[in-house]
């Protein structure tokens, strides 16, 4: 009876851990290989090493399927349902992208993906855009070999992405470090506005910047659903755009975009902010 009821204890505990496991990696994280050279010199930057790297995948991402440009994610092969590939984002719903044969539109509820060594990579450019609902989780770092072990940094080498940027005719305002238009004058709505890093603008319409995840901020007009906005070429955090606001007299900003600090952007002539300093913010924002 010791030898059965030892044998019946172990059994359970191994369903129990057995069921746990399969909990954990479907809902929270798994260790995952990375196969092949697709993805060198990020992952598996020897060729000729017998040590392929082992990655941790996040599944939190999954719960609203919210993503940056630059994430490494691991996906299910949209032709081979039970292939996985580990690609990065390189272009998020409804950005330009430029193939080897035209200027594509990502679809709503799509991503663009490319490995970083495009040379031997089978990804976006072969099959197009992929669903949203594909991706099985997000690549945070390496955990083997040992001397591999590091965090999975998030960055775009242009060159891979062959973003399309959008040229602005007119005067604009552009991002100070790579020169990228962001904004045409005429879609200035007010440069009353302030936030921590100094005098701000609000914009009707910008464009050649990505969108972060939204999440909700208490600044000085109340509270706001709002989302980072980061220049699609050298990823230089520039502003937020106001997703929802939840005071009746702030509802004006719903849509629209802040572009902050005279030390990220250009004005039209080229230098900083051509606002008074004397102006009066009565548009502060500062969280």
């Amino acid at each position: 009876m010791g030898i059965q009821n030892l044998l019946w204890q172990v059994t359970k505990k191994a369903f129990t851990g057995g069921i746990i496991g399969v909990t954990i990696s479907d809902r929270c994280c798994s260790v995952v290989p990375v196969r092949g050279d697709s993805m060198s010199p990020t992952f598996n930057p020897q060729r000729n090493s017998y040590l392929d790297d082992y990655v941790l995948v996040e599944k939190f991402c999954l719960q609203d399927y919210k993503f940056a440009r630059g994430d490494v994610v691991v996906f299910s092969s949209p032709t081979h349902f039970r292939d996985r590939y580990i690609k990065r984002i390189v272009g998020l719903p409804g950005e330009w992208i430029s193939s080897s044969r035209d200027v594509i539109r990502v679809p709503e509820g799509h991503c663009w993906v490319e490995g970083d060594n495009k040379a031997s990579s089978l990804d976006s450019r072969t099959f197009g855009p992929i669903p949203l609902g594909l991706i099985r989780g997000r690549v945070t770092g390496v955990v083997w070999p040992p001397q591999r072990v590091s965090k999975i940094n998030r960055w775009i080498c242009l060159e891979m992405g062959r973003l399309f940027v959008i040229d602005l005719q007119g005067e604009t305002y552009s991002c100070k470090h790579c020169h990228t238009p962001f904004a045409l004058t005429d879609d200035l709505i007010s440069k009353s506005f302030h936030c921590k890093h100094g005098r701000a603008y609000l914009f009707e319409n910008v464009v050649n910047v990505t969108v972060g995840e939204m999440e909700h901020r208490i600044m000085m007009t109340g509270w706001h659903t709002v989302a980072d906005i980061f220049c699609v070429c050298c990823g230089s955090l520039v502003g937020w755009k106001y997703e929802i606001a939840y005071e009746k007299s702030q509802k004006y900003k719903e849509g629209k975009f802040i572009i902050e600090s005279r030390f990220k952007v250009l004005g039209p002539d080229g230098g900083g902010y051509d606002m008074n300093e004397d102006e009066p913010m009565i548009g502060s924002d500062e969280e």
